[in-house]
């Protein structure tokens, strides 16, 4: 083969270099012509003609930007060589060059276009090289205009991206972004498509083609879908609907919608007649990032993998309902029965199949049109039916649970049996109507799976185990609402000495909550729910830290005085490793003095884990922490702690206290109890001291302290805390004066 010498190039004093990289990569017989972006020769080694490898490259449609790099491509053959073109361009699919690589046939692979794919991997770094270099050659005023326009269509989009999320309703963000687009790219037409999620938002520019470019997207949309999934690219086409070909004459710029999961669910498509001016690669810049955006709205609105509404699409598409003239709205509540067995059995793999298989199921023809269906949970799904009451409601369920115990899913040995449960509840126009029916809903749900599963129940309001858990909500609600508003107090009541009145005496330190139509009230009731909802270690966590950060800067008066102050640890943070190792840190920091602090324990909570209560009050010993096991005298095993636990003290319950006047039997209870810690050196104390009299009466009997309103009401623990500094002040200055 004649080699020609390199031609005199910009780049020609490099091209040797290349040539004979690519050599050795490749072998000697390899040859090579590189093209710059106008396809004129910067150098060649072919015997090959420029014209025709230009007009072939031509034909490829590179000198098009495309919103995307070009692939590799085989070329033809001339000469007895297989020439194949390698693209040389940015991300956006603007060209820089083009490297073409001539070569025996009998040294290429059979197939062209993997040939042209495992020919760019060989030659990475001849190709890095060329691209760094290439890029170097564009003018400087090209690079700052690109640059310009780019910061132009992105301070556009910060500015229609902050004005959709002054909106918090996804469905009108995307109807704004979508509209805003179709103006900022001067198209005619533009839409967006999702079709797992039976999304399409289009919109018309100009009425005057409205018709063709929505003929055009009819032609086009399932290819445009295609090759967004397929190569995850945007794609430009200035010429789309040449002669031969069945589609409305038009431009088109298509942007591939892909959220965070990576796979592509839709396409932004833009639409222009042939007289319009064509997409440039800014308008592909710009488009990409439309794209993203939508994708991250989408995501907000859908759950991406049923397609189903989120929670909040669920509200969002629930409010763009109309008021119903008669029929009565209701909501089905949807749970898996025995979802934790089958991924424990088989594997979440197969348990997200399965909430994929069940969520197809909530749509026509199992359910009615207009029916909006929702994933609100991992395993839970929730169905507003617009124009069913509850009976109707209750039907479309049962229909709902026949289809599901139908699906055939997991090992053909071993088929998982899969059923649902559902509760339905009627659908009110009221404030918060929709969480309130849902709420109800998953009360009935609950019923459902307690009463055997697969089963469908209709909220009642008489069903006293229903009224019990919207109670239990109702309340947890509340007290999750005052965690997040900050309206959780420390209070403490006197803990005040009997028969030594020169003892210091102490407090227990109590949660209040501030209501804001109720004021300051106990959270009581409150507790009881969050003990069943398994919320008392948070309460139990924020309690001790909050305590220990207010008593830590009265640390030395604390230790003059000798005042003990005890929290209350409820029986589901008992030797919680959580629990003790927060309090074991707050303690350090906070460096109080010994035996200042104590935590006190129900007899309740003792007897169900006496082994875990030990080991924490052993890893609490190092900062003498004291003990106390309080409402003592109403278990049925009350010696075994005192024997197996160190308390320090006692809390004789209330109930013996109350009624110690007029009640034998609670006086000896008392008696009883006071010998029994005397013997052991455990000190006594009294809850629900109410008057002087039972005051007396305790003292006489031997109790050691007193906790109740003779002796004081509950104040805000950081005002006692004061009061107890100021009154130290003066003590301190008395002494002095008396010196």
């Amino acid at each position: 083969m004649n080699t020609p010498s390199p031609q005199s190039t910009p780049s020609g004093h490099l091209f040797d270099s290349y040539v004979q990289l690519t050599r050795a990569l490749l072998g000697s017989n390899t040859n090579l012509c590189l093209l710059d972006e106008s396809l004129n020769s910067l150098g060649s080694t072919c015997s090959i003609r420029v014209e025709t490898l230009t007009k072939a490259i031509r034909a490829l449609g590179w000198m098009e930007p495309a919103g995307s790099p070009p692939e590799p491509r085989v070329i033809g053959q001339a000469n007895g060589q297989r020439i194949t073109a390698l693209p040389l361009g940015t991300t956006d699919g603007e060209l820089l060059g083009v490297l073409c690589i001539a070569q025996p046939p009998e040294d290429s692979q059979s197939i062209p276009q993997r040939h042209a794919a495992q020919l760019a991997l060989k030659l990475k770094p001849v190709l890095d090289s060329l691209h760094r270099e290439l890029s170097d050659r564009q003018p400087r005023s090209k690079k700052v205009q690109t640059l310009l326009e780019r910061t132009a269509e992105l301070e556009w989009l910060f500015s229609v991206t902050g004005e959709a999320r002054g909106d918090s309703d996804e469905h009108r963000m995307l109807e704004h972004l979508v509209s805003a687009s179709v103006e900022r790219l001067q198209s005619a037409f533009g839409v967006l498509w999702v079709p797992d999620k039976r999304l399409t938002l289009d919109c018309v520019a100009d009425t005057s083609q409205a018709e063709p470019m929505r003929q055009a997207w009819s032609q086009t949309r399932e290819n445009l879908l295609a090759f967004a999934q397929r190569q995850r690219q945007p794609l430009m086409i200035n010429s789309a609907g040449r002669a031969g070909v069945k589609i409305t004459p038009c431009k088109i710029l298509c942007v591939p919608v892909v959220p965070d999961t990576g796979r592509v669910i839709g396409i932004l498509a833009f639409f222009n007649p042939p007289q319009a001016p064509d997409y440039q690669t800014r308008h592909t810049f710009l488009a990409r990032h439309l794209g993203r955006q939508s994708a991250t709205i989408v995501a907000a609105q859908f759950d991406l993998m049923t397609g189903l509404y989120t929670r909040d699409g669920l509200e969002q598409m629930y409010a763009r309902l109309p008021e119903p003239e008669a029929a009565e709205r209701s909501v089905i509540y949807v749970d898996v029965d025995h979802m934790q067995v089958v991924n424990e059995l088989h594997g979440f793999e197969l348990g997200n199949e399965l909430i994929v298989r069940i969520a197809d199921i909530l749509s026509p023809p199992h359910l009615p049109d207009g029916a909006l269906a929702a994933r609100i949970a991992g395993d839970r799904f929730a169905v507003i039916l617009p124009e069913s009451d509850t009976r109707g409601g209750a039907k479309i369920a049962a229909e709902v649970q026949q289809a599901v115990s139908r699906l055939v899913i997991g090992p053909p040995e071993s088929p998982i049996e899969v059923s649902v449960s559902c509760g339905v509840a009627a659908l009110v126009s009221m404030p918060e109507g929709l969480a309130r029916a849902l709420a109800a809903a998953e009360l009935a749900c609950k019923s459902a799976k307690k009463r055997g599963r697969n089963r469908v129940e209709l909220y009642a309001i008489e069903d006293s185990s229903m009224m019990r858990r919207h109670e239990d909500i109702t309340a947890v609600g509340r007290l999750r609402a005052a965690f997040k508003a900050e309206r959780l107090l420390l209070f403490a009541q006197r803990i005040a000495p009997l028969r030594d009145r020169s003892l210091p005496g102490g407090f227990e330190i109590l949660l209040r909550l501030r209501d804001p139509d109720q004021g300051i009230i106990s959270p009581g009731p409150l507790i009881s729910a969050a003990e069943r909802y398994q919320l008392l270690p948070s309460i139990d966590r924020w309690v001790a830290r909050r305590a220990v950060q207010t008593l830590a800067p009265y640390r030395s008066m604390l230790k003059t005085r000798g005042i003990t102050l005890s929290v209350n640890l409820s029986g589901q943070s008992v030797g919680n490793d959580e629990y003790t190792q927060q309090l074991i840190d707050d303690l350090k920091h906070a460096d109080l003095p010994p035996g200042c602090l104590s935590l006190e324990i129900t007899e309740q909570a003792a007897v169900k884990s006496l082994a875990r209560a030990n080991e924490m009050i052993q890893r609490l010993a190092p900062w003498k922490c004291r003990f106390a096991l309080d409402d003592f005298g109403t278990g049925s095993n009350s010696l075994t702690y005192l024997n197996t636990l160190p308390f320090a003290r006692v809390k004789i319950d209330g109930s013996f206290v109350r009624d110690i006047l007029t009640n034998a039997r609670s006086e000896a209870t008392v008696r009883g109890i006071v010998e029994l810690a005397r013997g052991m050196g455990i000190e006594t104390v009294a809850e629900y001291v109410e008057t002087e009299a039972i005051a007396a009466a305790l003292r006489k009997l031997g109790v050691d302290y007193a906790q109740g309103y003779a002796f004081g009401k509950p104040e805000p623990l950081e005002g006692i805390l004061k009061s107890l500094e100021e009154d130290e002040s003066r003590r301190l200055h008395r002494l002095y004066l008396e010196m």
